[in-house]
């Protein structure tokens, strides 16, 4: 299981570069602890998961952004969820937000240690 920083294009204004630099820190921290959770269910739970992470993600995914005090907490740890189902469930695992997450070492990985885009590892 690897979780790396990828490079990503800057953003346009300032606040968007603030708010992706602070959610790829996030990710970096958080993706290693959600897949090691999602990876010791059993695999009749993890379509549940599936299923309540889009839910809440596309339903108060704006929280996650906006702040709120009810909602920011749980869209939140929905999305970290979420983004461990499709790194542990998809071949080749994904890069979104500035991070690369996968379960096992695939051709063309980021985490290589000979890739030029190696930045930071938590294995």
């Amino acid at each position: 299981m690897t979780v790396v920083s990828v490079p990503s294009p800057r953003r346009l204004t300032e606040k968007e570069q603030i708010f992706h630099d602070g959610l790829t820190e996030h990710l970096l921290w958080a993706l290693p602890i959600a897949m090691l959770e999602l990876l010791s269910r059993p695999s009749c739970a993890l379509e549940q998961q599936r299923k309540a992470s889009a839910a809440a993600v596309g339903g108060r995914g704006d929280a996650i952004q906006f702040h709120s005090k009810k909602r920011t907490a749980e869209a939140g740890q929905q999305l970290d969820l979420g983004l461990a189902y499709l790194a542990i469930s998809t071949p080749g695992g994904i890069t979104r937000f500035g991070v690369h997450a996968c379960a096992a070492p695939h051709d063309n990985c980021p985490a290589d240690a000979g890739s030029p885009n190696q930045l930071e590892s938590t294995t």
